[in-house]
């Protein structure tokens, strides 16, 4: 996948957003950095008990931005729950584990917000795409034992002898403050601590390495006794992934569904 897709990706994502017509009720901060921040969506009409879905925006933890997720906002919102579009610090200016230590306090901070709309923060999912998805696996298997649904997600980034600008490259060059630091972010050194569901989504034309540390995470966390669901959807890049959320029909709606109840 080209630099040009990803640029074409996230023009897609924002138009989306756009299109929608989703205002965030609230624009919140949980730490003094701009990027540390995150967006909530609520339906029209307060009730308590609302589940929440915590979302975190890829970009290969050094791009990003929440605008990108707002196309999600209607559908999640439809479904009687609240949606939080989260950011975090970025790489290279921000090396790990900042981005791992943002998501912990964005999840914390939002779960206290999200009362405000109705929010019960004993029902909620975390979820995210490309680099947002490993952070939402990461934190739900090591901070906050939440159902987590991922799409595209790296889960093992313990590349090896890579090329330094080669797609897993760029994880020791821009993420990673040392290269023994792959095994601490790599959420598959952990299934064995899954306490929640997980369902695992990535697409049938990928990037290799993603749909390796999926197929093989599918197998751990299953050997780890964890309940644990995978979908591989046809003729789908990277990108495609997240992108087809913008239809309500997406089965991983049915699947946050589900995740709610659990």
């Amino acid at each position: 996948m080209t630099a040009p897709a990803a640029i074409a990706y996230a023009e897609r994502a924002a138009r989306l957003g756009i299109e929608s017509g989703a205002v965030p009720e609230l624009r919140a901060h949980y730490g003094k950095h701009r990027q540390q921040h995150f967006e909530i969506f609520a339906p029209a009409k307060l009730a308590a008990g609302r589940p929440i879905c915590i979302f975190f925006h890829g970009g290969a933890w050094i791009h990003g931005r929440v605008e990108w997720l707002r196309f999600m906002a209607p559908h999640v919102t439809g479904m009687g729950a609240i949606f939080v579009a989260a950011s975090y610090r970025l790489a290279p200016r921000h090396r790990w584990p900042a981005q791992f230590e943002d998501a912990g306090a964005a999840v914390e901070a939002a779960l206290g917000v999200a009362k405000r709309f109705g929010g019960d923060p004993d029902r909620v999912v975390l979820s995210g795409h490309s680099a947002g998805g490993h952070l939402a696996m990461l934190t739900a298997l090591r901070k906050h034992a939440a159902p987590c649904l991922t799409l595209s997600a790296p889960l093992d980034l313990r590349y090896g002898d890579v090329a330094a600008d080669s797609l897993q490259g760029r994880v020791y060059k821009y993420l990673l403050a040392e290269r023994a630091q792959d095994v601490d972010a790599s959420p598959i050194c952990f299934a064995q601590q899954a306490r929640a569901s997980i369902d695992l989504t990535w697409g049938e034309d990928d990037f290799p390495h993603v749909v390796d540390s999926n197929q093989r995470m599918l197998i751990a966390l299953r050997n780890a006794g964890a309940e644990v669901t995978s979908a591989r959807v046809p003729g789908a890049t990277h990108f495609d992934t997240h992108l087809a959320l913008a239809d309500a029909a997406c089965p991983w709606y049915a699947s946050l569904d589900r995740a709610f109840t659990r």
